[in-house]
C-alpha cells in the first residue's frame, strides 16, 4: 500500500497534495450548495497537477459519492421525465467523449478543459432563458452534448445547467433534478471507463485521499443551501471558475513552449 500510495503521488510535494484536497473541498460545497458545479471546479483545479486521464475519472467517482450522500433526501423532488431524456442522450455521448480523453494528449485536454470552462462561465453569467417545457428533441440533443463533456472532461454540467434555467420550477426541485441526473449519468460514464480500464488502482486511491474533503464539503453545502441566498456566492463561485479556466489554458500553452 505505501508503494502504491508513493507511485500515485511521485512528484508531488505535500503542500501540492494539502492544496489539491482543499480544491476538491471547495469544489464539494459548490456542489453541495448549487446542486452542480463540483467537476466544472475540481477538474481544472486538479488538471493543473494531474493527468487529465486520472482526473476525470477520478473525479467522475467523487462526483457519484457526493450524489449517493444527498439522493435519499431529494428524491422526491426531482423532475424525471427531464432526468431520463438528459440521461439517453448522455448514455450516447458519453464513449465520444471517453474516446476523445484517450485519443488527445495530455496538453490539449487541459486546454480542451479551460476552453470548455470559459465558455461555461460565460454563458451561465448571462443566465438565458429558454421555453418553460422544453421539447423531447432538445432534452435528447442536451443530454447528447453534456454525455461528450462528461466523457472526455468531466464537466457535463455547462448544458444540463442551460437546460433547466427554462424552467418555472423551484430552486429546490432544479436542484434535485441536477444532482440526480448528474448521477445517473456518472454512473454510465463510468461503467464506460472501466470497460476501456481507465479506473486503476491510482485513480481508486486518488477518490479515497479525497473522500472526506469531498464528504465534509457536500455536507456543509447542502446544509447552506436552505437558509442562504445563491446570488452573490453564484458571482464569486463563477469568477474563481473563469480563472481556474485561465490557469488550466495557461498550463498547457506553457508547457508547450
Amino acid at each position: 500500500m505505501g508503494e502504491l500510495l508513493t507511485e500515485t503521488l511521485r512528484g508531488l510535494s505535500p503542500l501540492v497534495v494539502m492544496l489539491a484536497v482543499l480544491a476538491v473541498f471547495a469544489a464539494a460545497f459548490l456542489r453541495g450548495f448549487t446542486g452542480f458545479g463540483f467537476a466544472l471546479a475540481a477538474v481544472p483545479a486538479l488538471a493543473l497537477v494531474l493527468n487529465p486521464v486520472v482526473v476525470v475519472p477520478c473525479t467522475l467517482i467523487l462526483g457519484l459519492l457526493a450524489g449517493v450522500q444527498v439522493l435519499p433526501k431529494l428524491r422526491h423532488l426531482v423532475d424525471w421525465r427531464s432526468v431520463w431524456m438528459l440521461v439517453a442522450g448522455s448514455l450516447v455521448g458519453s464513449p465520444i467523449g471517453i474516446w476523445l480523453l484517450t485519443t488527445l494528449p495530455a496538453n490539449a485536454m487541459r486546454a480542451s478543459i479551460g476552453v470548455v470552462l470559459m465558455a461555461a462561465v460565460a454563458v451561465l453569467w448571462r443566465q438565458p432563458r429558454l421555453a418553460n417545457s422544453p421539447p423531447t428533441a432538445l432534452g435528447l440533443a442536451t443530454g447528447l452534448v453534456s454525455g461528450v463533456l462528461n466523457g472526455s472532461t468531466a464537466l457535463a454540467g455547462p448544458p444540463v445547467i442551460l437546460f433547466f434555467l427554462s424552467s418555472t420550477d423551484t430552486v429546490a426541485v432544479a436542484r434535485a433534478t441536477l444532482i440526480m441526473y448528474f448521477f445517473c449519468s456518472t454512473g454510465g460514464t463510468l461503467a464506460y471507463d472501466a470497460a476501456r480500464g481507465l479506473i486503476d488502482r491510482h485513480v481508486l486511491l486518488l477518490a479515497a485521499i479525497f473522500f472526506p474533503a469531498l464528504y465534509i464539503g457536500n455536507w456543509w453545502g447542502d446544509r447552506c443551501f436552505d437558509s442562504s441566498s445563491a446570488a452573490t456566492y453564484r458571482r464569486v463561485a463563477l469568477g474563481i471558475l473563469f480563472l481556474l479556466a485561465i490557469l488550466t489554458v495557461g498550463r498547457a500553452l506553457y508547457s508547450e513552449l
